[in-house]
């Protein structure tokens, strides 16, 4: 079966796993998980925590599908338990590498990153970082995750405007707006 969104096909089987329907359940599980498998691989760099994070999002969708609020939005739904529960996993893996790296790791590790062109990556200096986290939860959720989708897990951007349904263009304006507020943030 073809991964792409069909929203009434995605729709019929959100109405029959609210009536769990294990059948069902199994059904969207083969047709979605080859692609948010593909995305949790992306977004935490690490095939076993993908693994992991996979488990927990289908158990999490089958158990919250009663809040699901339009059968029709059931995959977008889905992909936005995938990217929490994908943050998620990613913070607590930070946690744990942040006690095992020594500070010569630590240095080599930001060094390499400041190479890179573009001046939001590689940039993860904790007082920074506090800030910046700071900064992104004051912005409207779609914004925060394209930028983040781009900048913390090098997606491209048509992966992030897919993940997240939106068009191209919407997420080239949401990032560059993302952008634009942050340099206005860290100049004041």
């Amino acid at each position: 079966m073809e991964n792409k969104l069909d929203i009434e096909y995605y729709s019929l089987l959100a109405e029959r796993i609210r009536n769990h329907d294990t059948e069902a359940f199994t059904e969207f599980y083969y047709a979605t998980y080859k692609n948010l498998y593909r995305y949790a691989c992306y977004f935490l760099k690490d095939v076993h925590l993908a693994q992991d994070a996979l488990h927990e999002i289908y158990i999490l969708i089958w158990r919250s599908i009663s809040s699901l609020k339009e059968n029709r939005l059931f995959y977008p739904w889905a992909k936005q338990i995938a990217y929490h529960v994908c943050c998620d996993f990613q913070k607590k893996s930070q946690l744990v590498a942040s006690h095992e790296t020594s500070v010569n790791d630590d240095t080599e590790f930001l060094l390499n990153l400041t190479e890179q062109n573009d001046c939001f990556q590689g940039i993860w200096d904790k007082d920074f970082q506090e800030r910046m986290d700071r900064y992104l939860d004051e912005l409207p959720s779609p914004m925060r995750q394209a930028f983040l989708l781009r900048y913390e897990n090098n997606l491209k951007l048509e992966e992030i405007a897919d993940f997240l349904g939106v068009s191209l263009s919407t997420v080239k304006r949401a990032i560059n707006k993302v952008r634009k507020y942050l340099q206005k943030k860290f100049t004041c």
